[in-house]
């Protein structure tokens, strides 16, 4: 999925850009895709 706002990863503390590839983690938390364990991923 891709990033629809300008964050923070959560995880990093690194900025999601708008239109980065992001995925949510099992406690509900948008984060980069490479910084999400591969079972949370969404389609």
């Amino acid at each position: 999925m891709k990033a629809k706002f300008k964050t923070t990863c959560p995880e990093c503390k690194a900025e999601i850009s708008v239109g980065a590839e992001i995925s949510k983690t099992s406690s509900g938390k948008w984060v980069h895709k490479h910084c999400a364990p591969e079972s949370s991923e969404l389609p």
